[in-house]
């Protein structure tokens, strides 16, 4: 079935049956219409949608366009196709159009001066009034009853966020316009930000959440901030029940999970774990884990919490266990082949793999994979293990493969690899462009993006993209400030930035499997 020629049927049978199995459907045919917008209007179906489903997807604020005016023309060609029954709509739809985001020639030219808009007075001044807070910016701030939404930017599906530790910035790379937007932070919130260290994120709900982390490596904290990634407002939300550093946070069904950690300047480690609920604000305890765990690594798999590996007061841990919310209870499951933290855990085809890390003696190129079926791990004998030892390494897949980039060996590596489970085999791609360690790295639209990280020497302002198809790397353009990254689409990562030395936090969010974990550099490991 070709999805972007049928998803708009697909969208209104489900919508129009109000059957409860079918409610998944509705939802993910909405998604992909708005994701897959610029071609979905091109098809024969968007030009039977009703008039006010139009304006229900035009009106969504993850709507994805690469530029405003692929939503202006649209609306046009869904007039122009019955032009007589539709002319009056434009009053309903064009509220719905982002003029702000648009080039102020472009609107006169072509949307002031439109026979369509031109004949509805209604609609006609509202361009006026556009291109007036265009020129005058502060009118928007006045009682001009002029709509604020025009000038909302877009929810992009994809996008790279710039942390830089010890300092008020932020920075967000859109792939679709190939530019960064500074976003701001809230002046109240600035001095108890911009001097965490080792904190962890995770994304919910449009927002990102800052989980604990501290002030440096003797004092952990238990605050939280939230950025809303619609209102572009900062707010501090309410702190977890423990301070804690060094911890695992992922999210499933709609709450936000932090386990282990450590907590103060001794090092005593956690086995306790909390979740939190956003429509009350509250953080309350679950059940604890058996093995207190620092540095771990944690994934979700059918609607259970997996933690992998890490280190706790006394040894490098080989134990997994996972969590159960609708009994609250965790259980240990067949311990890994291999004692690892700072490893990269990733549920993929059913399965979770645990790539590199460090045993607490060397780095480790072997990964394994764990099956929940059999509750059997599948070590070295049966996965291939990568060409070099990684720590400080991002991994993420891409086309049914598991790709990995950069990372330290004895030396801080520029190279990359993927995993093909069909083969059983990782194969070198072309080398990046930069040595980097404690970089981010996300898959997007068919490519996968490597940003920031270190070289050994100086932190790295510089991200690249690469071409599976054509096995190259290209250069993006460079952030404004030193930092690691984040990404957010069907993954979400952040990492933490650099001063004078090499910063430690790296998070990512996959939708996909409703996770997110945090990465650190002096105890990093693989996504």
């Amino acid at each position: 079935v070709d999805l972007t020629e049928n998803c708009i049927g697909l969208w209104q049978f489900a919508n129009a049956c109000y059957i409860p199995i079918l409610f998944q459907l509705k939802y993910e045919a909405f998604h992909f219409i708005c994701e897959n917008f610029e071609e979905v209007s091109l098809c024969e179906e968007f030009l039977q949608l009703a008039e006010q489903e139009l304006a229900n997807i035009l009106g969504q604020d993850d709507l994805t366009v690469t530029q405003e005016s692929t939503v202006y023309q649209s609306v046009l060609g869904w007039i122009n196709h019955m032009p007589e029954e539709r002319q009056g709509a434009i009053s309903t739809l064009l509220p719905k159009v982002r003029l702000g985001l648009m080039d102020k020639r472009y609107i006169t030219d072509n949307v002031l001066n439109n026979d369509v808009v031109k004949t509805n007075p209604e609609s006609h001044l509202l361009v006026s009034d556009t291109l007036k807070v265009m020129s005058q910016p502060l009118l928007l701030c006045s009682e001009s009853g002029i709509n604020n939404t025009l000038f909302c930017r877009r929810l992009p599906n994809a996008v790279l966020l710039m942390f830089r530790l010890f300092s008020k910035t932020i920075e967000a790379f859109d792939y679709r316009t190939n530019s960064w937007i500074t976003v701001q932070t809230n002046p109240s919130l600035e001095d108890s930000m911009t001097h965490l260290d080792l904190y962890s994120t995770v994304y919910l709900g449009r927002c990102f959440y800052i989980v604990g982390s501290g002030l440096g490596w003797t004092d952990p904290c238990n605050r939280v901030w939230r950025y809303n990634l619609v209102t572009h407002t900062w707010q501090e939300m309410s702190p977890m029940q423990e301070s804690r550093y060094l911890m695992s946070v992922t999210v499933l069904k709609g709450y936000i999970y932090a386990m282990g950690g450590y907590r103060d300047d001794d090092i005593i480690s956690h086995r306790t774990a909390e979740r939190y609920q956003p429509d009350i604000n509250q953080w309350t305890f679950i059940a604890s884990m058996n093995e207190e765990r620092i540095s771990a690594s944690c994934t979700t798999l059918n609607n259970k919490i997996y933690i992998c590996g890490g280190w706790n007061n006394y040894r490098v841990l080989n134990t997994a266990e996972y969590y159960n919310p609708d009994t609250n209870q965790w259980t240990l499951i067949t311990p890994m082949g291999t004692p690892r933290y700072d490893l990269g855990v990733v549920a993929y085809m059913g399965h979770i793999f645990a790539v590199g890390g460090s045993d607490g003696f060397r780095y480790l190129r072997s990964a394994e994979a764990y099956d929940p079926v059999t509750n059997t791990w599948y070590n070295w004998t049966f996965i291939a293990s990568m060409n070099e030892e990684r720590i400080y390494a991002s991994c993420t897949t891409l086309n049914n493969k598991i790709y990995i980039c950069g990372g330290c060996s004895n030396r801080v590596l520029n190279t990359a690899e993927y995993y093909n489970p069909d083969t059983n085999q990782w194969t070198l791609i072309t080398p990046m462009g930069t040595h980097r360690c404690g970089l981010g790295v996300v898959a997007y639209m068919g490519h996968i993006f490597a940003v920031g990280g270190c070289d050994g020497s100086r932190d790295q302002r510089s991200a690249e993209a690469y071409d599976p198809v054509t096995n190259t790397w290209y250069n993006v353009p460079e952030m404004r400030i030193y930092a690691s990254c984040t990404t957010l689409n069907n993954k979400i990562y952040i990492c933490g930035g650099c001063s004078n030395r090499v910063l430690n936090t790296a998070e990512y969010y996959n939708p996909d499997t409703n996770q997110g974990q945090g990465l650190c550099v002096f105890f990093s490991f693989c996504i």
